[in-house]
């Protein structure tokens, strides 16, 4: 008999579980919409509610272990919040669209409370409160750089301040790149006597280690003077220190009498009514840089825009001359820059293969426009072989100005369905395949969300920050199907299973491996470790199914109703964790229904059992048949009547 229970749980695990590969094989041919997903998702935890509430919770207070069923759910919530955090921290979030979301979030929380602590830290913003901290924290960014990123170049407008997080930044003189101006670690701040004067850079700002930096924009900044007395003292300060006349004289070339008589404007105009007078805007020849957008060369992206976007884009370009003998970009560096040569001439070099010489462009050539718009690092060197002149794009800007430009937004669609983006990634910077084909699904998304589109850099970043992440996704699904092989060993400590418990099992289990190897194929992971995930988990589901059964063979039914509680608040956790998020956040209202069409199935599921079985919520296993009982039942004799005599009557058989 108990070689028979065990492969009852086994294969009633294995049943609950099947759907998870059949999940997983829907995902190889079928890449349901939102509203498909959210659908499924809806309807699979509306019917693992309808299983929980009849079989766990039901049962548990028929037998009256309400008590001892609450503190198993409480703790099996507990449990299940905790491994989820913790899986999550390494990767295993990216399961679902919901985790990646939630943990998405929770890390912008991080990132908030620790830009409060570095801003706090730093020497300018010390003395501001608590509520101007948060301001100015949230209007805050977090940028990463790879190693030899240029942050900031001599003559970029002075748009934002920055505080150095992680890493080193160096500062070097623009007239003479050799020049180390300074060295920068955690916690400092540059860029700001630029954004604070209003003049353009007069340097060129360096990562020469991998650095992670606090953008502050000039609006926050200036947002900053007109609401905090405490920072506008701060500032005061600055102004009237000998560094600030020393910066206006040796690094914006202004005389000491006009370096000192603009200070003392600043200082009153900052105290009288909270702002800083700032030079106008550079002319950009708009109608000029129009036409060069228009008949570029060597990248055709911007030809088929409309004027009033050819307009907004050459309002975002910088014109900067370059001397002869200047590199514009290096070959190996991130690149950060489109550029367009207005005059002069720029020599394109592969150091790589010097011997197949250089290319030369000129006037209405365009310079790093893949690697631009990819975010991958340049694959040659562009050195100016005579004065040049050029308009240049960065691309924080392209990032802030696609939200407003539906037509390049289209015309990169097309640029990225025709392929050439993925031959350039695979071809000249070397990714595989499989990576070039993750970033443009990842840019492809952003474009529909109109949110910028991620670097090749910041990618590998990511895959190097969670190489363990298939390893922590596996554990995270582990983690999401613990719950049902408990709820099924434990069930069959009763030697019989509820039929509504494995429908709601296996309706919920389809679309959680669906929606879960959708997610992950997105993220680059190929189908075989997906399918042998799902296969993995339906093989320990089977498995713990079946040595439960043996482990809780004979418990206390106290320790039983505990048992069935800590499932319970696992499955009612991770329901209301991923699934119906994942489900509202893909579909909105439609999940209403759908949860209630899932719960109603399972429910009806429950009709369908044996009416003897029914009446307890179970179909027993297969098993030996009972031999009645033999009730051995001493006939009453009457008392002799007189005359008569006593006999004694022997027991009969009924």
């Amino acid at each position: 008999m108990t070689e028979s229970l065990i492969w009852s749980a086994f294969w009633m695990g294995i049943l609950s579980a099947v759907s998870l590969p059949l999940g997983a094989l829907t995902a190889r041919f079928w890449t349901p919409g939102d509203r498909a997903t959210a659908v499924l998702m809806a309807f699979g935890g509306g019917a693992l509610l309808a299983a929980l509430t009849i079989d766990l919770v039901g049962a548990a207070l028929e037998r009256g272990h309400f008590n001892t069923l609450a503190i198993g759910a409480v703790c099996g919530g507990l449990l299940f919040v905790a491994l989820n955090l913790l899986v999550n921290d390494f990767g295993g979030f990216v399961r679902k669209t919901s985790t990646t979301f939630y943990h998405l979030r929770r890390q912008e929380h991080r990132q908030l409370k620790r830009v409060m602590g570095q801003v706090t830290r730093t020497e300018l913003f010390q003395a501001l409160e608590d509520a101007d901290c948060k301001v100015l924290a949230a209007s805050a960014r977090s940028q990463d750089y790879p190693r030899g990123s240029v942050i900031f170049e001599a003559a970029d407008p002075a748009d934002a301040a920055y505080i150095l997080v992680s890493g080193t930044v160096e500062i070097y003189d623009a007239a003479d790149r050799s020049r180390l101006l300074a060295r920068l670690g955690p916690n400092e701040i540059f860029g700001w006597y630029s954004t604070l004067t209003g003049a353009p850079t007069s340097d060129t700002a360096v990562a020469t280690s991998d650095a992670s930096v606090w953008v502050i924009p000039r609006e926050s900044l200036d947002g900053l003077q007109r609401a905090s007395n405490a920072y506008v003292q701060a500032v005061h300060r600055r102004l009237r220190e000998p560094a600030t006349l020393d910066y206006l004289v040796q690094r914006q070339g202004m005389t000491r009498a006009a370096a000192e008589s603009w200070l003392d404007q600043a200082a009153q105009s900052l105290l009288r009514n909270g702002s800083i007078p700032k030079p106008g805007p550079a002319s950009h020849r708009v109608a000029t840089v129009r036409s060069e957008l228009r008949d570029l060369r060597r990248f055709p992206l911007f030809q088929r825009l409309p004027d009033a976007e050819l307009d907004l884009i050459a309002d975002h370009l910088l014109r900067k001359v370059h001397a002869k003998g200047e590199h514009l970009f290096a070959q190996g560096q991130p690149a950060s820059r489109f550029f367009i040569i207005e005059q002069g001439q720029v020599s394109l070099v592969d150091p790589a293969h010097a011997h197949l010489g250089s290319e030369p462009l000129g006037p209405g050539d365009a310079l790093g426009g893949f690697s631009f718009l990819t975010g991958a690092s340049h694959t040659k060197t562009a050195v100016t072989t005579e004065e040049t002149i050029v308009w240049e794009l960065r691309r924080r800007d392209l990032d802030e100005i696609l939200r407003r430009l539906p037509g390049l937004i289209e015309a990169i669609r097309a640029f990225l369905a025709e392929g050439e983006a993925e031959r350039y990634l695979t071809e000249r910077v070397r990714l595989s395949a499989e990576r070039a084909t993750r970033w443009r699904q990842a840019a492809r998304h952003a474009l529909e969300l109109r949110q910028p589109m991620p670097a090749v850099a910041s990618l590998s970043l990511s895959h190097a920050q969670h190489g363990g992440a298939p390893l922590a996704i596996f554990l995270g699904i582990t983690l999401d199907g613990i719950p049902e092989s408990l709820v099924i060993g434990s069930s069959m400590l009763h030697a019989a299973i509820s039929v509504s418990l494995i429908v709601g099992l296996f309706l919920s289990n389809y679309p959680e491996a669906l929606s879960s190897s959708v997610g992950m194929r997105q993220q680059g992971m190929d189908f075989g470790r997906i399918l042998g995930m799902w296969s993995g988990l339906m093989l320990i589901t089977g498995i713990g199914a079946a040595a439960g059964s043996v482990f809780f063979a004979g418990a206390d039914p106290h320790l039983f109703a505990f048992v069935e509680g800590l499932a319970a608040g696992a499955m009612l956790t991770m329901i209301a964790e991923t699934m119906l998020p994942e489900a509202y956040l893909k579909g909105g209202n439609v999940i209403g229904l759908s949860t209630l069409a899932g719960f109603l199935i399972a429910i009806f599921s429950k009709t369908l059992e044996p009416a003897d079985a029914a009446q307890h919520g179970r179909i027993a296993p297969p098993q030996e048949q009972e031999v009645p009982a033999l009730r051995l039942q001493e006939r009453r004799v009457e008392p002799a009547r007189s005359g008569s005599s006593t006999r004694k009557v022997r027991p009969s058989m009924s």
